[in-house]
């Protein structure tokens, strides 16, 4: 990759960096140490110096190791989500298997139920005719009893 130069001045001395970073980029990072060790000079009211620029070099150091400890953490609960996202979308798998097992059983089920209903009408006609049936054969009874005390009758008056 290429390297880029700038020119940049910090606490009043000029340098010049180079980095794969873009120009815009360098004088960004020389200010903000620039600015950092400002900050430490007002603080200990000491005109920017080598003990300036470690104190500042330290303020920076923490706040790197802050972000990276963030980043870390940020790292940390990202895997964890992935493996939460994992779990989530197993499941979701799972009850999408579910839905459709149930789907099935229900329509086995309802070809179950039309079969028993189908069922239960022929069923339920054939008591219907046997019934008739009865009712025929019971009529036929009464007319057969009825033909006999008829009968019974013509014999009893024959033979008086």
């Amino acid at each position: 990759m290429e390297k880029n130069r700038a020119d940049v001045v910090i606490c009043g001395s000029n340098y010049v960096l180079s980095s794969e970073k873009s120009e815009e980029r360098i004088k960004e990072i020389a200010k903000y140490v620039d600015d950092e060790i400002r900050t430490v000079s007002k603080a200990l009211n000491f005109n920017p110096n080598f003990k300036t620029a470690v104190l500042a070099a330290l303020n920076i150091t923490e706040k790197l190791m802050d972000s990276t400890d963030t980043i870390l953490k940020l790292q940390t609960e990202n895997h964890q989500l992935d493996n939460d996202v994992k779990h989530y979308i197993n499941q979701w798998e799972q009850a999408k298997k579910q839905v459709t097992d149930l789907k099935e059983k229900m329509s086995s089920e309802v070809d179950r139920q039309s079969q028993s209903t189908e069922d239960q009408k022929k069923l339920q006609e054939k008591l219907v005719e046997m019934e008739n049936a009865y009712f025929d054969l019971q009529m036929e009874n009464v007319n057969l009893k009825n033909e006999l005390k008829s009968i019974k009758r013509m014999n009893s008056d024959d033979e008086l």
